[in-house]
């Protein structure tokens, strides 16, 4: 009887280690704790017509208008989680974040400044007092191109500090990185970089595969979680108008998804960059190299800012940060510059060259530094000088008309009268003498 009880008890704890077992599958299986897929707008991996060409010239460009946004796409609870920021470098100022001060500003076109009517929009902020000293359509959203890679760099190398990465971190390439056009490092899936070497050829190069490899490294093999974050850091610091869809700037299918911001908001993020030394030398750096010397796709990589020091077209003092180019964008740039331990950041968007976009940024410094020190005094000079009539431009009819003298009628002048001199008195005839 003492066997057969025992025997039971047996079959009884088989049984229900068993059930046990059994039910702990089944729960696994069915995902208990499933992971909430990140909302947001799709990236695509393949290259897009009327990519990014930060070097290009364009003429004929369409006007480029503001972009009025749609409500802000939700981020998740990852994303704000994963963005807590690490102390900078470089201490902050005591006034950073502070809003700029607009009582200054130009507003509009330069009057001295003739290439600035062709700015669709820009912004110059002298950041030692936070004056603006011109501003025209500043809080205004516009696409940004590839500007929208210094958000990009910001963000790893925030995680860098953070010690989640380093800067020789190993990074595979991925297929999807590959197919990235526009500017590019032509990246191979069968090669690895270090974080870093991604993130010099992003800053300097505007390599759009790099940039995208990087969202994706981040992004735990997915773009849209790193977008999430940018998105949530432009809001952080309160960047106007700003929207992110893609870690590099080129152009979507359509203009509604392209990256905007405002220039003021870039004027912020441009503060920001400024305050890590690693970030700064890349932007500030003229040429250098990609892949080892004799390795495979061994390129120079050539700084599109021609601003920069080195470069025929330099502009004393600037030093960073991005410039960008889509067909939607025309050619923009963000612009940082030192003199006399005065700092400034200058925005523009909108140039249908690129020559016309730097020599009016050139212009535009140097009209700022001239009037940084006493601004309220060089903004009642601008009101007080007599206002320039236009002069009427003349049409094309007017151009080819040929100006005809007027013919004058000659007048009819008195005949003169001939006088007939009279005949001369015959003298008289005189006798002959006969001769000797």
């Amino acid at each position: 009887m003492k066997k057969h009880s025992t025997i039971l008890v047996i079959l009884t704890i088989i049984v229900l280690v068993h059930a046990v077992i059994l039910f702990s599958c089944m729960y696994s299986e069915a995902g208990a704790f499933p992971e909430s897929e990140a909302k947001g707008p799709a990236v695509p991996e393949k290259p897009v017509p009327g990519g990014n060409m930060d070097n290009a010239d364009a003429a004929g460009l369409p006007v480029i208008n503001p972009v009025v946004l749609d409500p802000a796409p939700s981020v998740s609870a990852d994303a704000s989680a994963q963005n807590a920021v690490p102390p900078p470098e470089i201490p902050y100022d005591p006034h950073f974040g502070e809003p700029f001060e607009y009582r200054y500003a130009v507003q509009g076109n330069i009057a001295s400044l003739p290439g600035s009517v062709s700015a669709s929009s820009g912004i110059l902020v002298d950041l030692n007092t936070r004056n603006v000293l011109w501003a025209k359509n500043a809080r205004n959203a516009y696409p940004i191109a590839s500007m929208t890679k210094i958000m990009t760099c910001l963000l790893a190398y925030e995680d860098i500090l953070a010690g989640k990465y380093s800067l020789d971190t190993p990074v595979k390439v991925t297929a999807a990185a590959s197919r990235i056009g526009g500017s590019q490092v032509y990246l191979d899936p069968r090669e690895t970089f270090k974080l870093g070497e991604l993130m010099k050829a992003t800053s300097i190069k505007s390599a759009n595969d790099a940039a995208y490899l990087i969202a994706e490294f981040i992004g735990g093999g997915a773009v849209r979680p790193f977008v999430d974050r940018m998105n949530a850091r432009a809001r952080e610091l309160k960047m106007a108008n700003t929207r992110f869809y893609n870690p590099n700037g080129l152009p979507g299918k359509a203009a509604k998804q392209d990256n905007v911001s405002s220039p003021e908001g870039m004027a912020r993020l441009a503060e920001v960059t400024l305050r890590h030394k690693q970030l700064m030398d890349w932007a500030s750096t003229r040429l250098d190299t990609f892949r080892e010397k004799g390795q495979k796709g061994y390129m120079m990589i050539k700084n599109h800012n021609y601003l920069l020091p080195g470069s025929s077209e330099a502009a004393p003092g600037v030093d960073g940060l991005k410039t960008g180019f889509i067909n939607r964008s025309g050619f923009c740039l963000t612009a940082t510059c030192l003199r006399d331990g005065r700092r400034m950041v200058a925005v523009v968007t909108g140039y249908p060259r690129r020559r016309d976009r730097d020599m009016f940024v050139r212009r535009l410094l140097d009209w700022g530094y001239a009037r940084a020190a006493d601004p309220a005094a060089a903004l009642k000079r601008d009101r007080t000088l007599p206002a320039v009539k236009p002069q009427p431009k003349k049409t094309s009819l007017q151009k080819n008309a040929v100006q005809k003298k007027p013919v004058q009628k000659k007048t009819a002048q008195p005949k003169k009268t001939v006088q007939k001199k009279a005949p001369a008195k015959k003298a008289p005839p005189q006798k002959r003498k006969k001769a000797n």
